[in-house]
């Protein structure tokens, strides 16, 4: 296999399948809603309203600016606007994986979930207002959630509906491992993906137009469970399916019936999807293996006078390291020194990117005038922050108290986020709206109260923003503390474990 870094290799982390539970939400099926509620149609056309799509989307941008510190994102600028893709990522983070793709790209998604993603009191609502598809996983058959019969009638509606949209031209987001995890590989992935991606380029194809776009992307975040962490989202090259189409699949769906393609068509297209997503991942036997790459290929590039600046960077020069390990260019004796180094980072707080070639980075004054001007910030942002504050908390709640996982923290993150402004901020903004109004211009209440309680919310939304600034001012001086804390501790160590690694890097 060609990796990114130009090195044949073979992947030689193992299968990943742990024993999820399932969700309480799960097990509640709502046999009428997603019968009688659910947008559908099988022409080419998106089922979802345009509106909606695009006030969520406008709602999830503060998500997008608020839920991570630094955004990147490479390979969008290749997608086709008037084709339709299919966008195969794996799952890290719940639903902070689809919006972080959402984001980072112009097009039109139509969303495949979980099926009490569209039935929920909140989030319900708005799924099936953008024209999401639910889909009954095996698990909800086994667990005797749902009967056979229905779960193979709303599934094959869905699937149907998804696959003619792609083909009219618009994305779809599929994560095929088919749930959310925290473990640094993927799980093996599911059938479900590869029959929706083989049926949209068939459905294309009996319409005489280009063949959707399959498409791996990375999602890389820095942490995904944490509030503030880093993100870039990868989009990698084309997966060819040409070859894959069944001609009869095309001449069912010609007829909007729905037909399974070929099981080697779709074991084959697994296995393309497979080897490069695996590629595109940590790809790691566990958190502290990554880390401790991070740890070499920081000590590396500060050796090389290139130090990481971002965190695609940091990526990329993991994803190295990793494949140099792999094929035997570099000495997995490396690991050692690396691993130890890792451990001493973690035991104190602390990631990679306090590490170089010459040891523990020193905080400059610069960061301690910034920390003090941050602090300064997010003083002056309290009377705007605080009506914040009540979603914060809930969110932060919910986070730690799901029954979801680790995985899902960030999700009720985001979702505060994303509803703060048409759930919580009104009972904020409509009274002091009216008070000010009153105080005003009391012959034009009304009127006025209306025009202030718009144009407070992006005030509240820049409120926010900058108190983060400020909040992350304040993260940095926290971690130069605990870099020089750490110098106290171990420096003559951490120096000659560097002294081995730069060896190894010869």
């Amino acid at each position: 296999m060609q990796s990114p870094s130009g090195l044949d290799i073979e992947r030689t982390s193992a299968p990943y399948d742990p024993q999820v539970d399932s969700s309480a939400s799960s097990k509640r099926l709502n046999k009428k809603a997603l019968l009688n509620k659910i947008r559908w149609r099988h022409d080419g056309e998106h089922p979802g309203s345009k509106l909606a799509w695009k006030t969520l989307r406008s709602m999830l941008r503060l998500s997008w600016y608020t839920q991570f510190r630094t955004r990147e994102q490479s390979g969008a600028e290749e997608i086709e606007k008037d084709r339709g893709m299919v966008a195969l990522a794996w799952h890290t983070a719940g639903l902070v994986d689809p919006m972080a793709i959402v984001q980072s790209c112009e097009k039109q998604f139509i969303m495949v979930g979980r099926h009490d993603l569209m039935t929920r009191p909140i989030l319900g609502p708005w799924s099936r207002a953008i024209g999401a598809q639910p889909v009954l996983r095996q698990r909800e058959i086994d667990e005797g959630t749902t009967e056979p019969e229905f779960a193979k009638h709303i599934n094959d509606r869905s699937l149907l509906t998804v696959a003619h949209t792609i083909s009219g031209g618009h994305g779809c987001i599929i994560m095929p491992e088919g749930t959310s995890q925290i473990e640094p590989r993927m799980m093996p992935l599911r059938s479900g993906p590869m029959r929706i991606a083989l049926n949209a380029a068939a459905a294309a194809q009996s319409k005489n137009r280009k063949l959707p776009s399959i498409r791996p992307v990375g999602l890389h975040f820095r942490t995904a469970w944490e509030f503030r962490t880093d993100c870039y989202v990868e989009f990698g090259e084309e997966i060819e399916i040409s070859d894959l189409v069944d001609e009869s699949v095309v001449e069912s769906l010609m007829d909007s019936r729905w037909a399974e393609p070929s099981r080697d068509n779709v074991n084959e297209l697994r296995n393309r999807i497979k080897k490069s997503l695996d590629i595109m991942t940590p790809d790691a036997d566990s958190w502290d293996q990554f880390h401790s790459w991070s740890v070499i290929s920081h000590i590396e590039k500060s050796h090389q006078n290139q130090p990481h600046k971002k965190w695609s960077e940091e990526v990329h020069g993991i994803r190295s390291v990793r494949d140099r390990i792999r094929s035997g260019e570099l000495s997995d004796e490396i690991m050692a020194p690396a691993s130890r180094i890792e451990k001493q980072l973690q035991t104190h707080g602390l990631d990679p990117r306090s590490i170089d070639s010459n040891g523990i980075k020193s905080a400059s004054i610069g960061t301690s005038i910034k920390g003090i001007l941050g602090l300064i910030l997010m003083v002056t942002m309290i009377p705007l922050s605080i009506m914040t504050l009540p979603q914060a908390l809930l969110a932060w709640w919910l986070g730690n108290n799901s029954d979801e996982g680790l995985d899902a923290r960030s999700t009720f993150h985001v979702l505060a986020v994303t509803f703060s402004p048409i759930i919580i901020w009104p009972f904020f903004t409509i009274p002091l709206s009216i008070f000010i109004a009153l105080n005003i211009t009391p012959d034009l209440v009304y009127i006025t109260s209306i025009i202030l309680s718009i144009l407070l919310i992006p005030l509240l939304h820049i409120g926010n923003l900058i108190f983060l600034v400020g909040y992350d001012a304040v993260c940095d001086v926290q971690t130069g503390f605990a870099r020089k804390k750490l110098q106290r501790i171990a420096p003559q160590t951490i120096s000659d474990d560097i002294s081995l690694i730069l060896g190894f890097l010869k």
